[in-house]
This record gives structure tokens, sequence and C-alpha cells, in this order.
């Protein structure tokens, strides 16, 4: 039904509702938008009454968005910001001229392998442009929907909402790493071995299914995680003590240098992940902009280049 333009909502009552969906706050919508609670709270009242709902009631200590109320909210999000980039398509366009704030997410612990690299690389890219590094945490998907961040790098497949894209970028593998050479996985890792060495082990995708496969296997009777972290400097450490190994994955290695990084053993294959895999998460509604477009170039091409310049020694397979 056509409404005339008094009738109409206001587009700034969106942006408003939005943040309300969001947040389930008065108080926090306020201050992400720089206004005040009270008028959060007017808009709220005027959106009621056009709907004839009540959009939020209390519950929990938050806001519940009613049936109607998420009917709206979801993937308002976007939409929003597909009408921004109509007004204002040139944001994105140049990434030479760009001097905009780029936000990124990365997952611990590749944070702590990629990051330097990465930041000398995106100086390059957009040279006129700030970059901020943030450690993925459990809000970052919500805060990619909402733009706190822009482009994130994690893990792949995660469960992601629909409104964030995926982008596979490049396969690696687990990995065991020793201060000092070890012969005893070089050789294959003899199942009496796994008694004699201490375990630390950086989180991956699935280690949480591993741990129990390790610990609870005739091949590899003995084995134990001393230290289970997402911290390269904490494992580091525990690599200075005698017998001591740690599994990661092939990019870790460059955090590494001057240790020995060993290949899997053919007799461990089904029990280690066959595949670590990595991704770009970032907005749909983002993936025809060229800074996005080439933040999957730029990344996939630092991490081919990692992967490319760790050389593993191979085991014999010998047990």
């Amino acid at each position: 039904m056509y409404r005339k333009y008094p009738e109409q909502i206001n587009l700034n009552y969106l942006r408003v509702f939005n943040e309300l969906y969001r947040t389930r706050s008065t108080t926090l919508a306020a201050a992400k938008l720089g206004i005040s609670q009270s008028a959060v709270s007017q808009v709220l009242s005027k959106l009621r009454h056009a709907t004839g709902d009540p959009l939020f009631i209390k519950g929990q200590g938050q806001l519940v968005p009613t049936v109607r109320a998420t009917e709206i909210g979801e993937g308002l999000a976007n939409e929003l910001i597909q009408l921004d980039k109509r007004f204002y398509p040139d944001d994105f366009l140049n990434q030479g001229d760009f001097d905009g704030e780029i936000n990124f997410a990365i997952a611990s612990p590749l944070i702590d392998v990629i990051a330097e690299e990465l930041m000398a690389t995106s100086a390059k890219v957009i040279p006129k442009g700030k970059i901020n590094f943030n450690h993925w945490n459990d809000h970052t998907l919500d805060q990619i929907i909402n733009g706190d961040i822009h482009i994130g790098l994690n893990l792949f497949p995660i469960n992601a909402p629909k409104e964030i894209r995926q982008i596979p970028l490049l396969e690696n593998e687990a990995v065991f790493i020793s201060k000092t050479p070890n012969k005893w996985i070089e050789e294959g890792m003899e199942q009496s071995g796994f008694a004699e060495h201490v375990f630390g082990g950086i989180i991956f995708s699935g280690i949480n299914r591993l741990q129990p496969v390790l610990e609870n296997n005739s091949l590899t009777e003995g084995f134990k995680f001393k230290y289970r972290s997402e911290s390269h400097s904490l494992l580091a450490q525990h690599l200075m003590t005698e017998k001591s190994v740690v599994l990661t994955d092939k990019f870790s290695c460059h955090y590494y240098p001057g240790h020995y990084c060993y290949e899997a053993p053919e007799r461990l294959a089904n029990l280690l992940p066959s595949r670590l895999s990595y991704a770009l998460y970032y907005l749909q509604a983002n993936h025809q902009h060229q800074i996005y477009s080439d933040s999957e170039r730029v990344v996939k091409k630092l991490l081919e280049q990692f992967d490319s310049s760790v050389q593993l020694i191979p085991n014999r397979n010998k047990f």
C-alpha cells in the first residue's frame, strides 16, 4: 500500500532500530549512534506507533525483540550498507587514495605469524589509510555485520551468518616442531616414544576432537598435551625443554626460526587433520568493492609465500 510522505518511516529511524536490534539496549544504541538515550527512546516510541507492535520488550536484563522486530531486523544492517554505498560509491574504489580506516580481525594463533607481514603489505596497498589489527573474538562476526570490523581472517569453515562472505584462501597441514633435531619424530614416531616426550599444541580447527583421539589410540599410547594454547610465545618457551614437541600447522613454522619442523608420519595420517584451511570474512554486500577483492589477492599471496618457504623435514615412516 502506498503511504503519503508524512506517513513514511524516516530512514534515520531505521538506523536507530538497527542498533537497538543489534545491541538490545537503548544505552548501547545511543552510544553507538552518538545521540542521547532519550532520543533513541523517542524513535522507538514512534516506530511502535507506526508498526502497531511493541517491537522490544524487557527481559533477562536486555531488550528482547518481538517476532515483528525480528522480521524487520534480519538483514537490515546489510540493506542500510547497500543504500549508503549508492550515495557514496567512491569510498573504496581507489586504494591508493583511500585515507579511511580498515579494521582487521585475525584469529589466534595466526595473528602471531602473519600480522607483521600483513601490516607491511597493507601499508603498501593503502599507503594513506589507517590499519588496525584486532584479535578475532566471540563478537567478531557481529562486529563485521555492524561495520566495526571490515575484514576477518580465520579458520575455514566456521558457522557464520549468511550476510558474511567466506572466501577460502589456502590449505596447509599439521606438523611437529622441536627445538633440537629429533630422530624419533623423523623416523616415524615409534609408539614407545610418546610417553617419553612432552607435547604442546596450538589450538586449530578440530583440536577439541583431535585430543581424545590422540590420547586414546593404540598408535599414540602415552600421548598427552601438557599445554594447549593460542599463544605461540608460550609454546616457544615449552620447546626450550628437552624432548618437548609442539603440534601445530605448517604456517606456524614461521614463528619458530631455527627450529626443526617435521611432517607428520603416514602412520598418523588418519588421526591428524588432513587439511587446515583459512578464509577471509567480510560482508557479502562488499564483495564488489576493490578494497575487499584486493584483500583476497593480497592475503592469499602472502599465505602462499609462507607455505612455499617452509621446508619440512620428511619422516621415514619406519614404524
